[in-house]
């Protein structure tokens, strides 16, 4: 009877286990869409703002435990990773990341901050004879906002 009592115990807890094993897998996915940098540097005293667009691909598995920047800022597979409820915090280096499910689980938000990132040809344009462009390369903070969706 002590049996069958535990085997019934053990029956139940796995019922109610897969659902949330199920639950955990909202992010597993290839995510793509577009991450905007909005870059922060200093001349002289002033602050000097600059927004980059570029194509960004995330990879998600295993219930959000393992996450990969393929093509974005970033790139690379994150070992820092947290999750806490709808949102997965990812930290490597000096770049941290945050990443929010939507409602309908099928958009992610992302904000992040990448500190000494490098921004060049901010504020530069062609000279209007020479046809070549000056790079200047500056070094400042990169606030990283993106929005992707799943890839079918």
């Amino acid at each position: 009877m002590k049996t069958k009592s535990i085997w019934l115990g053990l029956l139940i807890s796995a019922v109610y286990a897969i659902p949330a094993v199920a639950a955990d897998n909202r992010f597993d996915g290839i995510w793509v869409g577009t991450e905007n940098v909005n870059g922060q540097e200093f001349r002289g005293g002033s602050r000097v703002s600059a927004a980059i667009k570029k194509p960004a691909k995330i990879a998600i598995a295993e219930g959000g435990t393992v996450l990969a920047v393929v093509d974005g800022y970033g790139p690379g597979r994150y070992m820092d990773i947290r999750r806490d409820g709808n949102t997965i915090v990812f930290r490597g280096g000096q770049r941290v990341g945050q990443l929010s499910l939507s409602p309908d689980g099928q958009t992610l938000f992302e904000k992040g901050v990448i500190p000494g990132f490098l921004m060049t040809n901010i504020y530069q344009r062609e000279g209007a004879l020479s046809g070549h462009t000056r790079t200047i390369p500056v070094k400042g903070t990169g606030e990283v906002i993106g929005t992707l969706h799943r890839q079918r």
